[in-house]
């Protein structure tokens, strides 16, 4: 121990004699490991991290694949979501299972304490907390008894977080009235610290009793329509229970409950009866919740994870470049000390004694910045990716990787040096001294593979940066079908303040005429789905003339909007008329449909004048289409155009929201305060909210490919940069080696122009053995991220020619100075160099 000491005495006073070396050394490895530890931090907290509930490996999430009829809700998986009796029929299997549980999430509007703000709740099952093994902080949690009969149980559990934000934390909340969705509601508890729900992204303020459905979303209900799918299903596996042996033991009680189903539903032929009733439940992981947003973000986090691991190794080696040629300058040093009985063992512990102290001071000040780089990241993944729950906190799993990151950093590119220090003999140590201070030809060798490998990887970030930002720059380019310009757009919810449908209507009216009548207003629209937020919703209708196609052929998505929509979003209109204030509740039902649906049920006749019906085969068709409209982006820019129609919201039925659309003639933003205005003018106590820009809901939808090209660009710059000081030091390392040569040659009446060819074919051998590797890898890559890609391939040969490009300037740049050097050498000094 004594002798580790004084290695590690030794190191430090080597390390301050070189302060150069050591600023530029910790400084490469914090950039890499600080980098690392932020995409870490995500990718820890989307795709590793498990529910801080009781023995989450217990829990497993409930499966059904195949077909689905009636209405199904689903923010995912549609096989992951059950109706409210099916799961009571399953959750009665008390063989295999010690708890079953069911959560839906809900908007709400909570009022309290004179201010309504707008909200999230779960709608849970009365057995959720028990078999989730959640405690209270305070008061008590829902049970059993909260949940047995529909509308009885006016009571809620508050998150931990919303108490603390909200209710500072006052115990007195306890049984505080409080309004949520005009029901007047008791807190009867608090979940326990760090306890967010069974969905990460998602964190619910509230837990409200299943049976309270009714109340919560006044459009529908659902609790007995065995066709209303909305539920996401968990179980707690028995002890000693296999995932195999529930799985076999749920699907013993699954096929009577699909008998019982498949009894409400009607027109099914044989083969749509038999596919129905062969369904099984598969049972899937439960440890981490829900899954959807891991599904949705896991590529890209593993791709970024890839290309900041990358960087890492690529810092890595310009360390060990660095340290080969500290190595050389110490070769007398270390010979003498292998003279005086230095065994190469202790010679390569003091070497890695050295790197570790780098690399401490590398992985602290990568910690810093990891913290930093998080705190952004996070702020723009919660406020612009609209996913909840995340935090930039340095918890065990995120130090102990920056930990584990130091320490293989260290070995990586501390221990290769060390051991090539070590076991050159003194003899050869001597010999390569020579008549200068360099090293020998094998050294150099070396550095000059461990440069092409830096090429190499560079190479292969500045593919995927090319790649990325190309898919960003396609997406950014989709033609819309819209217009952005000086457009905004805000929500409201009245049904979630006790508004009927007849009030609802006259609302909505109302608003828009109070929004029309603004100065500078050019054109105000809503639709009930907001547009380019991944919201839809469809149903299988009938045609007239077309009533022999299946049922996947007949499911169109569709919308409720207001007259002027289309003028408004200047969406084109190709023929027949838009919606205006004729189409009331009491006249002629009508529709709009775009040219995809033309395409798909009018190839060849005009769809003007057609009737269709919402409902399969033995419904009458009784809603005229009236326009055609040009198709347009309505769920996400990525969408492919799908058959959509519209009607007007007066003649839809039951309004679960509406979303308005405001065009003025200059920056709407600067019109907010009287879009607020407007609101409250109606109705004072009814929140408003997504009041943004059009042209942020655009950013906001391509917030993943905005990340992933603004990080990957970053890496490639980065990487750039690390390469150019890597190539640079070999080649001012070599030039020095090759001053006598120089000198020689010089003197023999050698061009400048001649020397500096002599530069630049070193550089060029080492770009071309980095290219040849690089390529490949950058290709291989580019195929495994193909599903993250937009409008080019991974094939694409002009990104890899950029790519070529762009590392062939920065070897350029880097080897300006030395060739500069190269050529000012004086021959008489150069004859007398050592």
């Amino acid at each position: 121990m004594h002798t580790v000491w004084q290695d590690v005495r030794y190191g430090l006073r080597m390390l301050g004699k070189n302060p150069g070396f050591t600023a530029i050394a910790v400084l490469t490895l914090a950039l890499g490991i600080g980098a690392n530890t932020a995409i870490f931090s995500l990718l820890n907290q989307v795709l590793l991290r498990r529910l801080p509930v009781r023995n989450p490996e217990e829990l497993v999430m409930l499966k059904s694949p195949g077909p689905k009829r009636g209405h199904v809700w689903s923010d995912g998986d549609d096989s992951e979501i059950f109706s409210y009796p099916l799961y009571k029929g399953l959750a009665k299997n008390a063989s295999v299972f010690d708890g079953v549980l069911a959560r839906f999430q809900f908007a709400a509007n909570i009022a309290s304490r004179g201010q309504t703000d707008r909200g999230s709740g779960e709608l849970v099952t009365g057995n959720y907390f028990d078999v989730l093994g959640v405690r209270p902080a305070l008061g008590r949690v829902l049970t059993p008894a909260d949940d047995d009969i529909q509308g009885a149980h006016p009571i809620l559990v508050l998150s931990h977080a919303y108490w603390t934000q909200h209710f500072g934390g006052d115990a007195g909340v306890l049984n505080h009235p409080i309004l949520v969705n005009n029901t007047e509601m008791t807190i009867v508890g608090v979940a326990q610290a760090g306890f967010s729900g069974i969905q990460v992204g998602q964190t619910p303020d509230i837990f409200v009793p299943m049976t309270m459905k009714g109340q919560m979303t006044p459009i529908r209900s659902g609790l007995d329509d065995w066709n209303d799918s909305f539920l996401a299903v968990f179980a707690r596996r028995k002890a000693g229970v296999s995932v195999e042996q529930a799985q076999a033991g749920i699907n013993t009680d699954y096929p009577p409950l699909l008998e019982q189903q498949i009894a409400s539903l009607k027109h099914l032929d044989a083969k749509e009866r038999q596919a129905f009733l062969n369904k099984k439940i598969v049972l899937y992981p439960g440890a981490q919740g829900r899954t959807v947003l891991q599904k949705d973000s896991g590529p890209a986090l593993m791709a970024l994870f890839a290309m900041v691991g990358l960087v890492l190794l690529i810092a890595c080696t310009n360390v060990a470049n660095l340290l080969l040629a500290k190595a050389a300058a110490r070769q007398r040093e270390f010979a003498i000390r292998s003279a005086l009985g230095a065994t190469q063992g202790r010679m390569m512990r003091q070497l890695m004694v050295e790197s570790f102290l780098c690399a401490l001071g590398g992985g602290g000040l990568g910690l810093v910045l990891g913290v930093w780089l998080m705190n952004i990241l996070t702020q723009a993944v919660v406020t612009e990716g609209g996913v909840q729950g995340l935090n930039s906190k340095v918890d065990g799993n995120v130090l102990g990787f920056a930990v584990v990151a130091t320490v293989a950093s260290a070995l990586l590119f501390g221990l290769i040096p060390a051991w090539r220090v070590a076991r050159t003999g003194i003899s050869q140590m001597l010999k390569d001294q020579g008549s200068t201070s360099s090293a020998g030809p094998g050294h150099v060798r070396f550095r000059k593979f461990l440069v092409a490998g830096q090429v190499a990887f560079t190479v292969l970030l500045l593919a995927g940066a090319g790649l990325f930002a190309r898919t960003l720059w396609n997406l950014r380019n989709q033609q819309l079908g819209i217009s952005t310009e000086n457009l905004i757009t805000f929500s409201i919810s009245p049904q979630l303040s006790g508004y009927d449908t007849p009030r609802t209507i006259a609302l909505v009216d109302q608003v828009r005429e109070r929004l029309a009548g603004l100065p500078g207003v050019l054109g105000v629209g809503s639709s009930q789905i907001p547009v380019l937020t991944g919201s839809d919703m469809g149903a299988n209708i009938t045609v007239e003339g077309r009533e022999n196609l299946n049922s996947d052929e007949q499911h169109v998505n569709y919308d409720a909007i207001s007259p002027n929509y289309f003028s408004t979003m200047r969406v084109p209109l190709l023929s027949g008329r838009e919606f205006n204030a004729g189409d009331t509740a009491t006249s002629a039902k009508v529709a709009i449909i775009n040219e995809a649906m033309v395409k798909a049920f009018f190839p060849k006749r005009n769809p003007i004048g057609v009737h269709f019906a919402l409902g399969g085969p033995g419904t009458k068709p009784d809603v005229e289409i009236v326009g055609v409209v040009k198709n347009a982006k309505e769920d996400h820019v990525r969408a492919a155009d799908r058959s959509y129609f519209f009607l007007p919201y007066s003649q839809f039925g039951k309004l679960f929201g509406m979303s308005f659309y405001v065009r003025s003639q200059q920056d709407p933003l600067l019109i907010a305060n009287e879009l607020r205005d407007a609101v409250r003018q109606s109705d004072a106590n009814l929140p408003m909210y997504e009041l943004k820009t059009v042209r942020r809901v655009v950013d906001e939808d391509l917030f993943a490919e905005r990340v992933i090209a603004g990080l990957s660009v970053a890496f490639g710059g980065l990487a750039a940069l690390l390469a150019a000081l890597g190539i640079y030091g070999v080649l001012a390392y070599l030039v020095v080696q090759r001053t006598r040569e120089i000198g020689i040659r010089v003197a023999l009446g050698a061009a400048s122009g001649h020397v500096r060819g002599l530069v630049f074919k070193e550089v060029g051998w080492m770009v071309l053995a980095g290219a040849i590797v690089g390529l490949p890898l950058a290709y291989g890559l580019a195929r495994l991220s193909e599903s993250l890609l937009f409008g080019v391939h991974a094939g694409d040969v002009a990104v890899y020619l950029v790519s070529l490009s762009v590392i062939a300037v920065v070897a350029c740049f880097a080897c300006y100075v030395p060739s500069r050097r190269a050529t000012r050498i004086d021959p008489i000094v150069a004859l007398r160099y050592e």
